[in-house]
């Protein structure tokens, strides 16, 4: 009897431990990617990894869907009233994450401060003012038409956030958001990881997943790894070998899709010989794109012309990079009289931007350019490529809003030199006059001659070369489920479930 007794209370404890711990992993789903966040407010993230996670705590006025359709978001509905006239009619009884309710006043407060923002203000320049005459009822007026507002509201740095809050809490907003979201800010261990927990009054409805945690793992080989054990449910930032293996695995799968993102190597021309319009055409000549694309990204990609994505509205697919011409380069160095110069190359703890890093410097090489490659962490590299410290650098640039006023002025118009975004510190008026014409354009036609005009110049001048549009991909669990891989490349955790 005492035996039976014993062996009853060994199953209850290895039933019950067993419900606990399917519980749990019910609950809290892992998701890696890269590099971790450097802020989690909306009007200071240029970055993927931050506007990754301030997607799912804040929510914007419109968004887009998987197909880049702009759809409802807190406003229910808007119209164009005339050229300089937007009318947003907001949800009801929206709540922010601390219980209060989102009226028209924290939109004019959101859209207004983020005009004044240094790094994405540029966006939002051409607001005049938000009226407010009631309650759910926001009317943006802009200075002159604008072609590029709509698309600009559904970008994250457009986000609602809460007046009350962010006006009293100035000091430590950056690490401590508060949104309408469907998850809020938990938790943040710098270096470690963040936790999110589910915002059960949300407005969409309860997420089903409880708790999202949040890992920083630079290595692609661990990513994958924790994907197959089980310790990750879904990682991004997939390259070639880790969607081959993920692929292959009955426990997981790979998402992917073509993005509006570009892979490039950015040139600094303010500093040292790449002042040099005929020294930049050199790097760009000296370098076999192909070769990166076939050795290290194993050929799944598509070679890029351009600094904007094939689905962005102002990309052209006319406009061309300097082709790979070694013999062409070096007379180039010889008739500026650099035919044997150092420059230093930095990227991020990215394992293929740090391999690509490595081909390039052996190919400038070949034509009398020696380079010294440094890898820091993330955070470290933006500070360092932001205040020009950078002779070259390895980035991607992934835009958001599927406009081409996103894609061009944030990465090289002259007013957002440094950190706000240009970091090769590119100034050239005719290239300022073609973005500057863009942004306001209400013409299609007429906007996308200017952005191809635009990135003529670009190529041109080589302030950055476009390597490879970037695939957007994720690695998922088979368990997992609702994941569905946009252009953008931002995860719903809403929408998942296990």
């Amino acid at each position: 009897m005492k035996r039976a007794f014993f062996l009853f209370l060994s199953l209850f404890f290895m039933v019950s431990c067993g419900t606990k711990e399917t519980e749990k992993k019910n609950t809290t789903l892992v998701y890696s990617q890269s590099s971790e966040p450097v802020t989690l407010h909306p009007h200071m993230a240029t970055d993927v990894y931050s506007r990754r996670i301030i997607a799912n705590i804040f929510d914007r006025l419109i968004e887009t869907d998987e197909s880049l359709n702009i759809v409802p978001g807190l406003a229910t509905s808007w119209e164009q009233k005339d050229e300089n006239t937007l009318v947003f009619n907001l949800r009801q009884n929206v709540k922010f994450q601390n219980g209060e309710e989102v009226t028209s006043e924290d939109v004019k407060y959101s859209l207004e401060n983020g005009k004044l923002s240094p790094k994405v203000g540029t966006l939002y320049e051409m607001i005049d003012k938000v009226e407010t005459p009631d309650k759910y009822t926001a009317i943006v007026k802009t200075s002159k038409p604008s072609g590029s507002l709509l698309h600009h509201l559904t970008h994250i740095t457009a986000s609602i956030l809460n007046k009350n809050y962010y006006e009293n809490n100035k000091e430590k907003s950056n690490h401590s958001p508060m949104g309408t979201g469907a998850y809020s800010l938990k938790e943040w261990t710098p270096g470690k990881e963040m936790v999110l927990k589910s915002n059960n009054s949300y407005f969409r409805g309860k997420p089903s997943i409880e708790t999202i945690i949040v890992k920083a793992m630079p290595e692609e080989n661990s990513r994958v790894i924790a994907l197959e054990t089980g310790e990750n449910h879904i990682t991004g930032d997939i390259d070639s070998l880790g969607r081959k293996i993920l692929s292959e695995n009955e426990e997981t799968r790979v998402e992917e899709i073509s993005s509006l993102g570009v892979g490039y190597l950015g040139l600094n021309t303010q500093k040292g010989p790449l002042k040099n319009i005929k020294v930049r055409q050199a790097v760009a000549m000296g370098i076999d794109r192909d070769v990166i694309i076939e050795s290290i990204l194993m050929g799944g990609v598509e070679k890029a012309n351009s600094l904007l994505g094939p689905g962005v509205v102002g990309y052209s697919k006319t406009t061309k990079p300097f082709d790979y011409n070694p013999k062409k380069a070096k007379e180039l160095l010889k008739e500026e009289g650099y035919e044997n110069i150092t420059l230093n190359l930095v990227t991020s703890n990215n394992e293929v931007r740090r391999q690509m890093a490595e081909v390039i410097q052996a190919q400038l090489k070949e034509i009398g350019i020696n380079i010294e490659i440094q890898i820091l962490e993330w955070a470290t590299f933006l500070n360092v490529t932001g205040n020009g410290e950078a002779d070259l650098f390895m980035l991607g640039w992934s835009n958001s809003s599927g406009d081409g006023d996103y894609g061009l002025t944030p990465m090289l118009h002259s007013s957002m030199a440094g950190s706000p975004g240009n970091r090769s510190f590119f100034k050239n008026e005719d290239f300022d006059k073609m973005l500057d014409l863009g942004k306001f354009e209400l013409n299609k036609e007429k906007r996308m001659k200017y952005y191809s005009e635009a990135q003529d110049i670009m190529n041109f001048q080589v302030p950055i070369l476009p390597i490879y549009f970037m695939p957007a991909s994720a690695g998922i669990r088979k368990e997992v489920k609702g994941f569905i891989q946009s252009p953008i490349n931002n995860p719903t955790f809403y929408k998942l479930s296990f």
